[in-house]
């Protein structure tokens, strides 16, 4: 599977085809004791098998995922930093995080959907991460408190406040109501979770599926570190409402150019930078970067002009 992800693009339908493939003898009864090391390209794993988490099966045949943001965090994290992974889902980017700011750096990573907090705790102690990691079961919210959670019955990568509009995405990929099962999970405000640590937190990964509006105020408010960069997924229709907090504040702009090509192709993108008017056309969703300084910010500042 991961050679043919190393194919040229147009044999696109043919490489699909046999991931296709590959996945469906993967999740057939007689494949049950196969068990390999699912390896990342970063030098860390996910424990289970394949099959365990979608994120389990993607890093098993392309060793990465998102590999756009991947690669911003690999060049731009550093020793003794403090790490924010919220819908941290199974763990990849909390992982990331700790292989990065190493020893002396900390990772708070939150999840909320019961199994996949589960499959986080077993993917920190599988890696020997305990000392660097706090993890939070918890949904990032408006206030503290309770609140319905949904999840999706077909794939764990989608986690919910609310059941998708008619408008959005996910209603039409996923479904509007049938497929989501409604747990009761803890809330906390972003705020509420970091504590006095806010001041300290140099990246931000945010992907709490379309309820970022809630938190990105508090965020710029409070995480004032000059060096801070989020990463986040706006999701249709609060793309303008969480991104103009950040433009107000005037943090940089750069479109991760996430279009999912990359699970077929090995190629990595570099991060583009954009207007925010642009972003605020998607109909859909936009996956992008938000800076204090330009990713080329000079005075040791790591530039990203070398990604391939």
């Amino acid at each position: 599977m991961r050679f043919c992800v190393g194919l040229p693009p147009f044999l696109d339908a043919f490489k699909l085809m046999w991931i296709a493939l590959a996945v469906t003898v993967l999740k057939r009864r007689f494949m049950r004791g196969f068990q390999p090391r699912i390896a990342s390209d970063y030098g860390f794993e996910l424990a289970g098998r394949p099959t365990d988490s979608t994120l389990n099966g993607i890093v098993f045949y392309r060793g990465r995922f998102e590999p756009v943001l991947s690669e911003v965090v690999d060049r731009c994290v550093r020793p003794g930093d403090l790490c924010v992974d919220a819908g941290s889902n199974v763990g990849y980017f909390t992982l990331l995080f700790c292989r990065k700011a190493g020893a002396t750096g900390r990772v708070i990573s939150i999840e909320a959907a019961p199994g996949n907090f589960r499959r986080l705790a077993t993917n920190v102690a599988h890696n020997g991460f305990r000392d660097r990691v706090e993890i939070i079961e918890k949904a990032c919210a408006g206030a503290a408190g309770e609140s319905t959670f949904y999840i999706h019955a077909r794939n764990d990568m989608l986690s919910r406040m609310t059941l998708p509009g008619k408008g959005e995405l996910d209603h039409w990929l996923m479904g509007g109501t049938k497929p989501w099962r409604p747990v009761t999970v803890k809330t906390d405000t972003l705020l509420g979770m970091l504590g006095n640590r806010a001041a300290e937190v140099t990246f931000v990964k945010l992907d709490i599926e379309g309820a970022e509006h809630l938190v990105v105020r508090e965020l710029i408010a409070h995480c004032i570190h000059p060096r801070l960069q989020v990463a986040l997924e706006a999701k249709a229709p609060n793309i303008r409402k969480t991104l103009e907090p950040f433009e107000a504040a005037g943090f940089h702009l750069y479109d991760l150019l996430n279009d999912y090509r990359w699970l077929l192709n090995a190629r990595v993108n570099t991060p583009l930078a954009c207007s925010y008017e642009s972003i605020y056309a998607r109909k859909f969703m936009a996956d992008v970067l938000l800076t204090r300084l330009p990713l080329d910010a000079p005075a040791g500042e790591e530039a990203l002009s070398g990604m391939a």
